[in-house]
């Protein structure tokens, strides 16, 4: 992935496909923390593509996510319409034009798109979402829908965790939990450390390569966000975080 600049208004991280996509920074979430409410939600959509240069004509779907493993396909969208899609923990569309966003501030955000198939999707997942295997709930539903697996390419933004530090420390029983399900390499534990912790998007990997995403369409962020201060942390802000946008546009 490569950063993207913004007319000295920060940068984004771009995975670099042929449709616009990316990881935002904390400062290319203009509104003020929290981004939990539609308002905010919806501002920062018309904000970012002003500042992506998407255009006005670009309409934006998002959702009310609740950690669950929930797909909303977004369709019938207007010019210029910004949809709240309700409660769901990803999305995706096959219609020229919209752009889908989820938002994080430690979750892992997962962009996909399927050239062929000219289908984009945006999935939010937290530990949960992990577990529920969300990413493979998208996986398979676009399979059902005529995509072929080897033809889809994703894009782990960044996340809590994404760092040899330990950051995402969890339970002993969750770690346990996780490590039986998907092996060590899902853990780490930073020296001195008391507890174990997680690292969710290294799950991700495992569960994506494994139903048959080809390696070199794989790509993950390894940027931290507890770590990394240019992003929004729940768990460095104490729960005060505000929220960054992950996106990406149905340009085809």
């Amino acid at each position: 992935m490569k950063w993207h600049s913004v007319k000295g208004k920060g940068a984004w991280l771009s995975p670099g496909w042929e449709v616009p996509a990316g990881f935002c920074t904390a400062s290319n979430t203009p509104s003020p923390p929290p981004l939990r409410t539609l308002e905010s939600m919806a501002q920062n959509c018309k904000q970012l593509s002003l500042e992506a240069g998407l255009g006005e004509e670009v309409a934006w779907a998002f959702l009310n996510q609740v950690h669950g493993v929930q797909l909303k396909k977004a369709q019938g969208l207007g010019k210029g319409e910004i949809r709240y899609l309700g409660e769901a923990d990803g999305l995706w569309t096959e219609q020229p034009g919209v752009a889908l966003a989820v938002q994080t501030a430690d979750c892992v955000p997962v962009l996909f798109l399927d050239s062929h198939r000219r289908r984009v999707a945006a999935v939010h997942a937290g530990w949960r979402g992990v577990w529920g295997r969300i990413v493979l709930e998208l996986l398979n539903t676009w399979h059902k829908e005529g995509s072929r697996l080897e033809d889809i390419q994703v894009a782990l933004g960044p996340c809590i965790g994404a760092c040899p530090y330990g950051c995402y420390e969890v339970s002993e029983a969750l770690a346990q939990q996780f490590s039986a399900r998907w092996g060590q390499a899902v853990l780490c534990k930073a020296e001195g450390a008391l507890k174990p912790a997680l690292d969710l998007a290294k799950a991700l990997e495992l569960d994506m390569l494994g139903a048959g995403v080809l390696p070199e369409k794989l790509q993950n962020a390894h940027v931290c966000t507890f770590c990394d201060t240019r992003f929004h942390s729940f768990r460095r802000e104490k729960g005060n975080a505000g929220r960054q946008l992950s996106w990406v546009l149905c340009s085809f």
